[in-house]
């Protein structure tokens, strides 16, 4: 008998979008960052997040999260955002989802009056959950985001079968290249999903040529990944349908928690959206919707923001102890293109 590699997970969706949890198997060096956390993994424990976000534990599109042990008294707890090709610095489905599930099953302190206040420490800033419940039912998170911004407007690209496009360029928590479609043949539903998905990493390859990014307030984040097709709602009440195509092509099947983010800051720029204006997101199987509204201004050194902030439910899914056996190819994990 020989020791094994055990790590317990709880599995989630948040509007049709999985997340696989990570909570426990990794010994954290004492007293990191959230910053040292995440080079700690990537350096030794990267084999973890190919076996359990790609087949065949997973599959393309899986995604998930380290949750790991604050770094200090001004936070409950800290997030890793993982999928099987790389690292996010944000996810706003996944702190719905992380939010309810921390609650509900009694990894955080229930607070007074059916709120619970949850400080997520991210590579991207400090994220704060409020959690409701009535009684044992968990009923949804509302979070305040990482300030969003926008970097650069009608950047000019061209994708084939489509035309020529602008994108707006915008950080919510990621980076994304925002693509209104509008006016176009293509549609956001499921069934397009394989052409979506390759034209959103067309269309990304082309902005990164464009436009080179970096954080104003945060050295470390200069990473474009997201690309977000938009255009008219389908749901009631939505302001707006939209998909996020992200790594190597995988489709958000939620509303999208930074995208909504992101979504927002550009349509206030725009000045189709005010301060404290309530609205309803839409994603790609159309399932049900986030609320979204900017509750105020901040200011990333120097550059103008505003405080998002994204409602949504998530469900619970289940529970798995997994081994992992890093000798085996397969075992360790492998995707298909």
């Amino acid at each position: 008998m020989r020791l094994q590699n055990v790590f317990d997970v709880i599995y989630t969706h948040t509007e049709g979008e999985p997340l696989c949890i990570i909570h426990s198997g990794i010994p954290y060096p004492a007293g990191s960052s959230i910053l040292e956390k995440r080079r700690y993994l990537q350096e030794n424990y990267d084999w973890v997040r190919c076996a359990l976000m790609r087949e065949p534990r997973g599959h393309k599109d899986m995604f998930g999260v380290f949750l790991t042990p604050p770094s200090s008294p001004d936070y409950d707890a800290g997030l890793i955002y993982i999928d099987g090709t790389q690292y996010s610095h944000m996810c706003g489905h996944g702190t719905i989802a992380i939010g309810m599930a921390m609650v509900a099953l009694g990894l955080a302190r229930r607070g007074e009056n059916g709120r619970t206040t949850i400080r997520f420490e991210t590579t991207a800033g400090l994220v704060t959950a409020e959690v409701a419940n009535d009684g044992p039912q968990v009923l949804w998170t509302r979070f305040e985001n990482v300030p969003a911004y926008v970097a650069a407007q009608d950047v000019p690209f061209d994708l084939p079968g489509i035309g020529s496009l602008k994108a707006d360029i915008v950080w919510g928590g990621n980076y994304f290249g925002i693509i209104d479609l509008r006016g176009t043949s293509l549609r956001i539903s499921p069934e397009n999903g394989s052409q979506l998905s390759q034209l959103g990493v067309i269309a990304r390859e082309q902005l990164r040529q464009k436009v080179g990014i970096r954080h104003p307030a945060s050295s470390h984040i200069d990473n474009f990944n997201f690309v977000t097709f938009w255009h008219e709602p389908t749901i009631e009440g939505a302001f707006y349908k939209n998909v996020h195509v992200f790594s190597a092509g995988q489709l958000d099947r939620s509303p999208g928690g930074t995208g909504t983010s992101a979504m927002m800051a550009m349509f206030e720029a725009r000045g189709e959206l005010k301060l404290h204006q309530p609205i309803r997101s839409e994603g790609l199987i159309g399932s049900g919707t986030f609320e979204g509204c900017l509750i105020g201004e901040a200011n990333l050194n120097g550059t103008r923001a505003v405080r998002p902030t994204v409602k949504g439910t998530a469900g619970l899914l289940g529970t798995a102890r997994w081994t992992i056996n890093r000798e085996d190819p397969v075992d360790a994990g492998f995707l298909v293109a």
